[in-house]
């Protein structure tokens, strides 16, 4: 029987991995299909920056609420729901004939992958004793990251060889992956304990959802139109399995002003929840009284904030300035995912075998020199040199995550593990949802300027080198300040503080 047990826990880390697959491989096709769905559906660039962020959004407000509501109801049955969800999004999505089809399918994809997110780390924690949830955590780390690495080459060789079509295909491949993990997760994972006293906050997670929207949707379209409302124009919705069409013909105008109300309004009354009800998404009392569990969320916060972007901005760089093919950018792109991959191991090693938190510390500041280098960017910088900071970043974010995941798993009793790992998740997709919308603003407002609607713009390599140079300086500040965070809670971890 202890035989048995032993290998439970290496097929439920397998489940779990292949599962948590899914939704990083759909990261990494962001990374590169962006330029080419722009082309095949004819959408503007500021409006296909939305798929990628749509994304984060939703995964940023729902992985805290569906992490508690699985910690009440079971993680492993909503882990598998949530590969359900994204294997039917996905293949919607590549399905779409219009970026407003593609919009729509990826909110149900998101929310797969919401689930999946949240139940993940936790069911992976609940498997391995303490002196083991280290290298656990740093092998899944990994397989995200490969799961990106995957999917920027793939995406890369597919656009190349099919050209604008070809971006359907990898949507089809994320809903395939997704499919296979279901049967396996059902026979490798084991269900957790149940806690119908939790309450949801679904009201909470709503007004979270609105708030992080409305800032993003106002600031990123100021950057680009100033203050000309938002137009969106839907003419037909396509519904695959049915091979039917809807015409709603429907033409909406939305002034910022009334935007910038929503945001507000929703973030006020977000809080005014969060102070008020019982058992709120995000507890504010935790994060005073517990300061490992608010070191660690805050420097995941910054990281992401800090770089996130990079791979969207540098797919940009490499195919418009430097005039690669996507598969060379492919290829090249892997480079930053790769290395996480390796380091993330590394970094997972030493989460299980040392009760110091430095190694984090160390490999944010990794990345915030990292940062600093991108900044000195040219037109004419070598592949070579962008290959090392790939890899220089990458290491750094390897090094900084499974220590970071660890202690943050450490700091809450088992019952509350998945809503802890949503409010990690959370704090990192809202993250990286900032870091695109800071490279939108940037590009906004030095490639084409603040009155783009009224005066048009001209594209000039010059601009966009000077955009990316503020967005990587800006990076390395925030990178600083998750070191600064990372020092405040510098208190032990791993093997002599177990997870109680």
């Amino acid at each position: 029987m202890e035989a048995l047990a032993k290998r439970r826990k290496w097929f439920s880390l397998a489940a779990v991995n292949i599962g948590n697959f899914v939704p990083p491989l759909d990261t990494g096709i962001m990374s590169l299909i962006l330029p080419t769905i722009s082309i095949n559906l004819k959408a503007p660039i500021s409006l296909v920056l939305w798929v990628p962020l749509e994304s984060l959004i939703i995964t940023a407000a729902f992985m805290p609420i569906f992490g508690r509501f699985s910690d009440a109801h079971g993680r492993k049955r909503y882990f598998i729901l949530g590969l359900a969800l994204f294997s039917i999004g996905a293949y919607l999505s590549g399905n779409s004939l219009t970026i407003y089809d593609l919009l729509i399918y990826r909110f149900v994809q998101s929310l797969g992958g919401a689930f999946i997110l949240s139940n993940g780390r936790a069911l992976i924690v609940d498997a391995f004793e303490p002196n083991q949830r280290g290298f656990a955590l740093g092998t899944h780390i990994s397989t995200i990251y490969i799961g990106m690495t995957v999917g920027v080459a793939l995406t890369g060789t597919i656009v190349d060889v099919t050209q604008t079509l070809g971006w359907r295909y990898v949507f089809y491949a994320g809903s395939a992956i997704a499919a296979l993990a279901i049967p396996i997760s059902i026979v490798a994972l084991k269900e957790s304990p149940r806690n119908l006293k939790m309450k949801t906050d679904w009201l909470g997670a709503l007004f979270f959802a609105g708030g992080l929207g409305a800032a993003l949707v106002g600031l990123t379209s100021y950057s680009s139109n100033g203050t000309t409302p938002i137009s969106i124009y839907i003419q037909s919705i396509y519904i695959p399995f049915l091979h039917y069409f809807l015409y709603p013909n429907v033409a909406i105008t939305i002034p910022l002003d009334y935007i910038a109300i929503v945001g507000v309004v929703s973030t006020v009354l977000f809080v005014a929840r969060e102070m008020t009800t019982p058992q709120p998404v995000i507890n504010f009392h935790t994060f005073r009284t517990n300061s490992m569990f608010a070191s660690t969320n805050f420097s995941a916060l910054f990281v992401y904030m800090a770089h996130y972007g990079t791979l969207i901005l540098l797919s940009f760089y490499l195919e418009l300035i430097q005039q690669v093919s996507p598969l060379t950018a492919g290829l090249l792109l892997t480079v930053e995912p790769l290395s996480v991959t390796i380091f993330a191991l590394f970094g997972g090693w030493i989460a299980s075998r040392t009760s110091s938190r430095d190694p984090s510390m160390a490999g944010l500041v990794i990345v915030t020199a990292s940062l600093l280098l991108f900044s000195t960017l040219t037109e004419t910088t070598s592949t070579t040199t962008i290959a090392f900071l790939l890899a220089m970043l990458g290491a750094g974010v390897g090094i900084f995550a499974p220590t970071n995941t660890n202690a943050n798993l450490a700091s809450v009793p088992p019952g509350d593990r998945a809503s802890a790992n949503g409010i990690l998740g959370m704090m990192r997709s809202t993250g990286q949802s900032v870091s695109l919308a800071i490279g939108s603003i940037l590009l906004g407002l030095l490639l084409f300027g603040k009155n783009l609607a009224k005066n048009g713009g001209t594209f000039t390599p010059e601009k966009y080198v000077a955009a990316i140079h503020l967005y990587f300086l800006f990076g390395a500040a925030l990178a600083a300040l998750a070191v600064y965070f990372a020092y405040r809670g510098r208190e032990p971890t791993g093997p002599s503080r177990e997870l109680v």
